[in-house]
Formats: C-alpha cells, sequence, structure tokens
C-alpha cells in the first residue's frame, strides 16, 4: 500500500465515523414507540386559534412556541369526565415537577352559553391552578372551528321549544336543570415545540404515562 493510498484510508477512518456521530446528534426525534399515548403518525400541525382566558387576556397557541402544550376539553358545570381530566392533568405535573417552566396546560371550554370567567377560575381554584393552567373561553361562532380541528363533537341540548321569555326566572332555572347539558369526548392532545401535535390520550389515562410523553418532547431537540 502506497503512503498515498494509506492517507486516505486512514481520512476516511476518522471521517466515517465522526458523520455517524453528527447524524445521530442531529437526529434527535421521539421514536414512535417510545409514547404511550396514541401516536398521530403524521403528526399534523396543531390548528392555532385565539380564545379569551380567565382574566380577559387574548392567548393564541402559537403564544407557546418553544414549550409543550397539553391541550384538552372541558366546562365547569361538568360532573363526571371534566373533574376526572383535571385531576388526571393535576397528577400528571407531579411528574413534571423539574419541566413546569417549559409546560403550558390550555383548556378550551365546550360550553359557550354556561362557562365565564368566574366559574373558570372557580373551576382552576378547585385545583390549586388559577395562575397556572389558562381556561379559554369563546362565542360558539369561535369555539365550533377549534372543536372541529380537533376532532371534539360538543352537542349542547338547551330549552325545549315551548319555553319563551314570558316564562318566570324559576321556571327559566327549572327547565336548565331538566334539559340543559354539554356531551363531549375529552381527549388530551400532547403538543410539541415546534406546534405538531404528537400524540393524544383519551379518558381514561394514566398520569404517568401522559407524563411520559411530555418528556419525551422535551427532550427533543
Amino acid at each position: 500500500m502506497t503512503a498515498k493510498k494509506f492517507g486516505l484510508n486512514l481520512q476516511l477512518r476518522f471521517i466515517f465515523p465522526v458523520i455517524v456521530i453528527l447524524l445521530v446528534l442531529g437526529c434527535s426525534s421521539v421514536r414512535d414507540d417510545a409514547f404511550l399515548g396514541t401516536v398521530l403518525t403524521e403528526s399534523p400541525k396543531a390548528t392555532d386559534f385565539s380564545l379569551i382566558d380567565q382574566f380577559g387576556e387574548t392567548v393564541s397557541l402559537s403564544d407557546y412556541q418553544h414549550k409543550v402544550v397539553i391541550l384538552t376539553f372541558v366546562y365547569t358545570a361538568c360532573n363526571d369526565i371534566c373533574p376526572s381530566i383535571a385531576h388526571g392533568l393535576k397528577n400528571a405535573e407531579k411528574y413534571l415537577i423539574d419541566e413546569n417552566n417549559e409546560i403550558a396546560t390550555l383548556l378550551i371550554s365546550v360550553d359557550p352559553m354556561g362557562d365565564t370567567a368566574i366559574s373558570a377560575k372557580e373551576f382552576l381554584q378547585d385545583y390549586g391552578m388559577l395562575n397556572k393552567w389558562q381556561y379559554l373561553l369563546g362565542k360558539e361562532e369561535d369555539l365550533e372551528p377549534i372543536w372541529a380541528a380537533y376532532y371534539i363533537s360538543a352537542s349542547i341540548k338547551g330549552l325545549d321549544s315551548t319555553f319563551t321569555e314570558s316564562n318566570s326566572k324559576d321556571e327559566l332555572q327549572t327547565q336548565l336543570l331538566k334539559n340543559y347539558s354539554v356531551n363531549h369526548q375529552g381527549p388530551v392532545y400532547i403538543i410539541d415545540r415546534a406546534g405538531n401535535a404528537r400524540s393524544v390520550f383519551t379518558f381514561p389515562f394514566d398520569p404517568e404515562e401522559l407524563a411520559n410523553d411530555v418528556k419525551l418532547l422535551l427532550e427533543e431537540n
């Protein structure tokens, strides 16, 4: 072997490992099988939106670029699935204490008629999250496109057709208690720093498994 060939082989011997190392370092995307939620394989771009939070501030999903976002849908008068979702999210945060500043939790209303800034604050206070989570409110025409984008089917059952403005306040309250309800699903989306929806959990979910997926995305470059 000539000195020239030896030098070329020596160069290749050193260059090839360096290339491999650079490829590994530059390709830090999380493997799909590492997620514990349902993987959204095409990693669709999460639809942006602008709504009003419990403090009257305008909040957009795009405000949270460079954070991992936990996104779900609830309503304050809900007494079944919503409290369970909120408890699950709060318990998940126990596994994310060191990463709290890198996470945003957004709850979007599915009850534009019943949810208010006051009820949203009370709901968040019940979980000790008033100043940490954002409860996002809006009119039905503002919320419906967001529900559709995230595959939320929210049906609101209201007053019956015989009810009129001439009915008394007591009759109104009776009718509301009797007829008013909101039916919806409770998915929890995990959105990465680039704004892509990466995994989704459906109720009931394991808080530790949800925290696992959040951590995976926090570790991703």
